[in-house]
């Protein structure tokens, strides 16, 4: 089995001032992801809005480390632990399967970057500029990224009022590309106007499921929305 060594770094840009927030940029460096819809957003859970999201993976070590640093998201180990609430409630967060089998020991969270912000009456107030994705050199990346890639992913970051950092995803580097490609017969989608692999047909559906799970269990705790004097 593959050993990732990952890595997490936080820089502050902004100290806390007055009533002013502390902002920053949180790096995971070196990470395995996968269900990676990073060039093009794709629906959240039980909403017509779409976001950029994947799954990213850590060690201990790293894990320790998000812990001092105090991030408002909540991390599973894979094969260990469990979903607690929800249709789901009991089941693995992150099973033991073909799409995990590979990370245990790790821990896994879902990051993602929403397309627009709306306000308590579900007006649109702000639309937010499209994920950034480049290669090792910082070059633009344009391949649709398949499971256990291994990237670097930067996000923008603000300590909330209970000294927690609230994330969203900034910028995608691919470090070691793993093609996203399927095998088997053909299947014609008409939204998107390509044939699809049978096996991606399949990968694809499999992705959706995976992603509702885990928007289904996410803890209370996470913000999905920003606050409006927060500058992203």
């Amino acid at each position: 089995m593959k050993t990732f060594k990952t890595d997490v770094v936080y820089k502050v840009t902004q100290e806390k001032k007055g009533k002013g927030l502390e902002m920053g940029n949180l790096y995971f460096k070196n990470v395995p992801v996968t269900f990676a819809q990073v060039l093009k957003a794709g629906k959240k859970y039980q909403s017509e809005d779409t976001a950029y999201q994947l799954n990213l993976f850590i060690d201990k070590e790293t894990m320790t480390k998000v812990e001092a640093i105090g991030l408002n998201k909540e991390f599973a180990e894979v094969g260990v632990t469990k979903i607690k609430k929800g249709a789901n409630r009991g089941e693995f967060k992150y099973k033991l399967d073909e799409h995990n089998e590979g990370y245990v020991g790790l821990f896994g969270a879902q990051f993602s970057r929403n397309t627009v912000k709306r306000d308590k009456d579900g007006a649109i107030t702000k639309t937010y500029e499209p994920l950034k994705v480049v290669d090792a050199e910082g070059n633009p990346f344009s391949q649709e990224v398949g499971n256990g890639s291994v990237c670097t992913v930067k996000l923008f970051a603000y300590r909330n009022e209970e000294d927690m950092l609230v994330v969203m995803m900034d910028t995608v580097m691919v470090i070691d590309h793993i093609p996203y490609t399927g095998k088997g017969g053909d299947a014609f989608d008409e939204e998107l106007g390509v044939t699809i692999k049978s096996a991606a047909v399949k990968e694809k559906e499999e992705a959706k499921k995976v992603v509702e799970d885990l928007s289904a269990s996410s803890s209370s705790a996470a913000v999905d929305s920003f606050d409006d004097d927060i500058p992203f």
